[in-house]
């Protein structure tokens, strides 16, 4: 059983030793100022990566592990400027069945069967025949939702571990459902179509075994263009789907990026692409937020380290004193990360 996590790295001392199972994330070979080979890797596991460093011996290990292996390391912990690392003395591939994945790829919170309930409660509530169809061809699709209960959302970004799809997009089609009581105007069952659908493209954008990553087709595609083409084969299997309805669709799809710079083909242009892309958002930063207060290792106080993510230091206190003075309102990161989804 794995006993060293990345994430209580941060509290070992330098020089103290570190020896444990840890999932390979990339290996950059570099050379030293007198000539000589080093290899620099980034280790992981479900709490985090961490930088390390082979000085020595490089030729005898270089070939004996690859991105994505299992290796045990045994090393020293040292500092490169203010950050943790480990100095490699000795490495070896460990074979897949000897480790639990589970300890090196980070799992939703929430039951993926009972999102899957969850996701097929929402579908039944459509009212739009068409659309209910839709969603339930993909319900129905046993190799899609297979996929679609295990991919994570993100690479590293947000939502990334297993399940974080799934979880991301009932969150979105949920916040849909509050935005409907305020806008009475807004086809909440297209928004919620959209919703499930915006990022399904992700199943096959992203390859999620091991460790996170992109797949040939995402890098060279993109989840956008993935999700459109799996929502077109579908309409196919409907008689009479109304092309203008497919269309609304198909914008959702496309535009919910929001900017071009943030990679959409199209920006938002009726009033439910608008919602979409700003609840998508929401969802994507209230997620990073909670998982940089959650493993925030930064100095003691009331912000965080700086979070490249949203590009700021985060304020760890819910409250502030000037604010209330009832302490019982008062809570800490892991409480913010304790409230239930459904």
């Amino acid at each position: 059983m794995k006993g060293q996590f990345v994430e209580n790295i941060a509290d070992i001392r330098e020089g103290e030793w570190v020896e444990d199972n840890f999932l390979v994330k990339r290996i950059q070979h570099s050379v030293r100022k007198d000539g000589k080979p080093y290899l620099m890797l980034k280790v992981g596991d479900k709490t985090g990566v961490i930088d390390c460093k082979l000085w020595d011996k490089v030729d005898e290990f270089n070939e004996s592990f690859s991105v994505d292996d299992f290796v045990k390391i045994k090393g020293v912990v040292t500092s490169y400027q203010g950050i943790k690392e480990i100095n490699i003395k000795y490495i070896e591939r460990v074979n897949d069945s000897a480790v639990n994945v589970k300890d090196f790829v980070a799992v939703s919170d929430y039951d993926a069967d009972e999102m899957v309930r969850e996701l097929n409660a929402v579908i039944r509530n459509i009212k739009n025949p068409y659309l209910r169809r839709l969603l339930t061809l993909f319900y129905e699709d046993q190799v899609f939702m297979e996929l679609f209960k295990t991919a994570p959302a993100a690479k590293d970004i947000h939502h990334a571990f297993l399940g974080g799809l799934l979880e991301h997009s009932i969150e979105v089609a949920r916040l849909c459902m509050d935005v409907k009581r305020h806008y009475d105007e807004v086809d909440i069952d297209l928004l919620i179509t959209g919703a499930i659908l915006h990022d399904i493209g992700k199943i096959r954008e992203l390859k999620y075994k091991k460790g996170f990553d992109y797949t040939d087709e995402g890098r060279l595609i993109g989840h956008i263009l993935i999700g459109v083409e799996m929502v077109k084969e579908k309409f196919g299997q409907i008689e009479d789907f109304p092309p203008k309805l497919a269309m609304l669709v198909k914008h959702l799809i496309i535009s919910h990026q929001g900017t071009y710079e943030w990679g959409s083909p199209k920006m938002p242009q009726t009033l439910e692409a608008i919602i979409l892309h700003n609840l998508d958002d929401l969802s994507a930063k209230v997620n990073i937020f909670r998982k940089a207060l959650e493993t925030d290792r930064g100095e003691k106080g009331d912000f965080s380290s700086f979070n490249k993510a949203l590009g700021r230091y985060l304020y760890k206190r819910r409250y502030t004193d000037s604010i209330t003075d009832d302490t019982s309102k008062t809570s800490d990161a892991a409480e913010l990360t304790q409230r239930k989804l459904f």
